[in-house]
């Protein structure tokens, strides 16, 4: 008994950590965002199509900022994209320099460990809401 009280310990923080999302066919896994040095941020999680029509990710907003952009890269000049294209049964990885949502107009710095809702809206799937934790990598 004393062993199964250990390991439920012991995986507690990691369940904790792991959350995810569906919505119809969309699945969404760990979504996190970097701690924020100014008044922008990054928001990143792994997205996922299971249905056998495309769809896309055409929209994002959340209370804690006043416009979240849908970014193909970590370069400010570049322009926004309209949509994040959601082909069949193909993974979209989000990851730092790489494809993500801006977080433009923070109300508050974001800081390790907490926690904000994000609203993304779909073309053909709607709206869901997810939950985001602060963090300097995922999983940490």
């Amino acid at each position: 008994m004393k062993r199964r009280h250990f390991l439920i310990l012991c995986l507690t923080p990691a369940i904790a950590h792991a959350h995810s999302y569906k919505r119809g066919l969309i699945d969404i896994g760990h979504a996190w965002a970097l701690p924020s040095r100014q008044n922008d941020g990054q928001l990143f999680f792994p997205i996922v199509n299971n249905g056998k029509e495309s769809d896309a990710l055409v929209a994002a907003r959340s209370p804690i900022c006043a416009v979240i952009e849908l970014r193909s890269n970590a370069r400010y000049d570049d322009p926004a994209l309209n949509e994040i294209e959601l082909l069949p049964g193909r993974p979209v990885p989000m990851r730092p320099s790489a494809r993500h949502l801006r977080l433009i107009g923070l109300r508050q710095a974001l800081k390790e460990d907490d926690r904000f809702t994000v609203i993304l809206d779909f073309l053909n799937s709607g709206e869901m809401e997810i939950e985001a934790v602060v963090e300097t990598a995922p999983g940490d």
